[in-house]
């Protein structure tokens, strides 16, 4: 019972043993009468009542039969045991350092990013940025998103403070003139306090109109924007914009063109909204164009959309300011003719139609704006 070695031997085909290996007490021990002759593990139990585990293959022409006590097995298996669990435990002493390291380098990026944040609510300064490693990993990707995000917050609170200061000097400019007409009504008689009530309805009137612009392009830019959509003839909307602005062109000496499909077409849209993103660009042309000059609408189909171009021959604008005009309250550099809203309600109707604005503009050559709307169907069909 205290043999701790293993035994092998080796038979021919007669069952003589030709070769013996291993402990001489172990080999002296008599084997069970009957061993498995197909190769494979098994478990032996000699008459003195020591286990074993064998294990019978063929070696060329020889079977080969090799055994080991269990209780040598079972130690052997303790001491990889053993030797394993000291391992691991070195291994993670050793290992621990490294994952600090690993961890703190990891979390840098988040611990920027609170302090950027930190120092943002404490200045109010947008301009501050993540620093980047430069490595080009996962951690400077993550910067550089959350970098595009206050780039984007600077934006957007520039815009907000440049919006809440204009419509501050609106609201006073409109308020002061509805209280001076007040204060002028309450010291006088007859018709003419009534010409000063009438004057002071108009006023407010304007104030509501501004607010209404104002809500209507919210809720357009947040997809908030209820569209009563219908079928539109686009020669129905060509024949209201003809109505309106032709006594107009007549007194400003211009050209005015209006050039239909060649089809009817349909769109289906707010009539009202898309009549006020018209006739804001027809209107601008008309402010910028000067007396002899020429403004033409034009209504083309191509690609399944709708295109309906207003051109002027106006003093244009350079391209650096397109991709502001769109903007609240941006009055461009040919000076402030409007508040600024009327090209940001353009394009705000427009798309809340799942359409889009373009721009063509030279300066001193006139501009091109282009609103393209998907085609519901011909009306001749």
């Amino acid at each position: 019972e205290g043999l701790e070695n293993y035994f092998f031997r080796l038979r021919d085909r007669q069952g003589h043993v030709v070769f013996v290996q291993g402990s001489p007490r172990f080999s002296l021990l008599p084997w069970p009468e009957k061993t498995p002759s197909d190769p494979g593990f098994y478990l032996f139990r000699f008459p003195s009542g020591i286990r074993v585990r064998g294990i019978v293959f063929r070696l060329g022409p020889y079977r080969a039969e090799m055994a080991v006590p269990l209780r040598f097995e079972s130690r052997a298996l303790r001491e990889v045991h053993r030797a394993f669990l000291w391992a691991g435990t070195l291994a993670l002493l050793l290992s621990l350092p490294l994952v600090f390291w690993l961890s703190r380098r990891s979390l840098r990026p988040l611990r920027e990013m609170e302090r950027v944040s930190r120092e943002i609510m404490e200045s109010r300064d947008f301009s501050r940025r993540v620093p980047l490693s430069g490595r080009g990993d996962e951690a400077d990707r993550l910067a550089e998103t959350f970098n595009l995000l206050l780039a984007r917050l600077e934006i957007y609170f520039r815009e907000l403070l440049q919006i809440f200061d204009n419509l501050a000097h609106d609201f006073k400019n409109l308020l002061a003139h509805v209280r001076l007409l007040a204060e002028r009504a309450l010291e006088r008689e007859g018709p003419e306090r009534e010409e000063l009530l009438v004057n002071i309805l108009y006023e407010s009137d304007r104030f509501l109109h501004l607010l209404d612009l104002l809500l209507d392009l919210s809720e357009a830019e947040t997809g908030l924007l209820k569209l009563r959509r219908e079928p539109l003839s686009v020669r129905g909307l060509l024949a209201e914009i003809r109505q309106v602005f032709e006594p107009l062109a007549a007194e400003k000496d211009l050209r005015f063109e209006i050039l239909e499909p060649e089809k009817d077409l349909l769109i289906l849209g707010d009539r009202a909204r898309l009549l006020q993103a018209l006739f804001n660009l027809v209107d601008n042309a008309f402010k910028y164009t000067p007396s002899g000059g020429r403004v033409r609408v034009k209504a083309t189909e191509k690609d399944h959309a709708v295109s309906i171009s207003v051109e002027d021959t106006g003093p244009g604008f350079p391209p650096e300011e397109v991709p502001r005009i769109f903007q609240r309250f941006y009055t461009g550099k040919r000076g402030p003719k409007g508040r600024g809203l009327g090209l940001a309600l353009v394009r705000a109707y427009v798309e809340a139609h799942g359409g889009r604005v373009e721009v063509e503009s030279r300066p001193g050559r006139g501009s091109t704006f282009t609103l393209v709307l998907p085609r519901e169907e011909d009306l001749n069909e």
